[in-house]
């Protein structure tokens, strides 16, 4: 290992039947940071803004997710010039056995996107989802001849104008299984020619995952610590001219936590954002809304997490934010 890289470690934390892992970076505090960056920022080692920097010099990544997770040194040319980086493909979790499983996830079910039709020009892929209940756990599965298609995972700006990531992150196999680890609203396109732009069905498929049901059991192994739910703002809910900086203080937001929302519905809406967007009130596309008036978001990475209401004014002028750092989930 080059003299002052980064060192890696990877640990095995057993919680029921899933197995996480942590990678740790360790430096001299000052001298370097940890920045997680995109396919885009890794190649051109762009800095994303200093509120995201990891700088403890013992800094704990917990590979929540699968697929492929980018890393930089932010620190003067150290990424640039001295190649301080790193580019890791995570797979899914190894299922531990046990004789008595402790509230096992339900047996993942496998969604085959467009069924016969597969994977393809021409094709309704809002009306094939429309209906169905994916779950974390779940898994798509993109099947296609190899080379005449390919998979993006995108966001929802990039859904909306069919914008390609790096090619990198391409996946190409003809048969791309993607496991739904956490929940939310997931964007997926077609990366080959104008198969996403240019058909009237455009190659792109867009989702929402709910969380997963937890089966009972009546010999608990290896249980985790009961999740706490945060009604954000207390009684006050989800307003405006509310300190919510305050309201978080002293609480101990951890992995499995859920945050509500709750607020007149039409009134406001819910965001997640990352740190630029939460300093200069920048609205994600309207499709990223959350706007139930009782939104639950499950808190599935630990982390420094983002949110802002879209309405009018109500970040800039009224403070209608949230900040949390949410700390790994504990055991018992």
């Amino acid at each position: 290992m080059a003299k002052g890289g980064p060192q890696i470690l990877i640990i095995r934390l057993e919680h029921g039947e899933r197995i996480s892992r942590l990678e740790t970076y360790l430096y001299p505090a000052g001298a370097h940071n940890v920045f997680k960056v995109n396919g885009t920022g890794f190649q051109q080692c762009i800095k994303p803004p200093i509120n995201e920097a990891l700088t403890s010099g013992k800094d704990r990544i917990v590979l929540a997710t699968p697929g492929r997770k980018w890393y930089i040194c932010g620190v003067g040319q150290h990424c640039a010039v001295g190649g301080q980086k790193l580019f890791i493909n995570v797979n899914p979790a190894l299922v531990a056995p046990s004789a008595a499983p402790s509230q096992a996830i339900g047996s993942g079910k496998e969604f085959i996107v467009g069924d016969g039709h597969g994977w393809t020009p021409y094709f309704d892929y809002q009306a094939w989802a429309q209906g169905k209940d994916f779950r974390v756990g779940d898994a798509l599965v993109f099947k296609y001849p190899a080379g005449a298609h390919n998979v993006f995972k995108v966001n929802g700006t990039g859904f909306q104008q069919c914008i390609k990531p790096p090619a990198s992150e391409a996946l190409a196999s003809g048969n791309d299984r993607i496991v739904l680890a956490t929940p939310g609203l997931k964007w997926y396109i077609c990366g080959v020619s104008q198969h996403c732009a240019a058909a009237a069905d455009g190659q792109k498929l867009f989702i929402n995952v709910n969380p997963a049901i937890m089966a009972p059991s009546v010999a608990p192994s290896q249980p985790t610590v009961s999740a706490n739910q945060f009604i954000v703002g207390d009684s006050q809910g989800w307003t405006t001219y509310f300190d919510y900086q305050a309201w978080a203080r002293g609480k101990d937001f951890r992995v499995g936590d859920t945050l509500v929302f709750q607020y007149p519905v039409g009134a406001h809406n819910v965001f997640k954002v990352n740190g630029t967007g939460f300093q200069q009130c920048i609205k994600p596309p309207v499709s990223e809304a959350l706007t139930s008036g009782n939104d639950r978001i499950v808190l599935a990475t630990p982390g420094r997490k983002w949110y802002i209401c879209g309405v009018g004014q109500h970040c800039a002028a009224a403070g209608q934010k949230l900040f949390i750092n949410v700390n790994p989930a504990l055991t018992t």
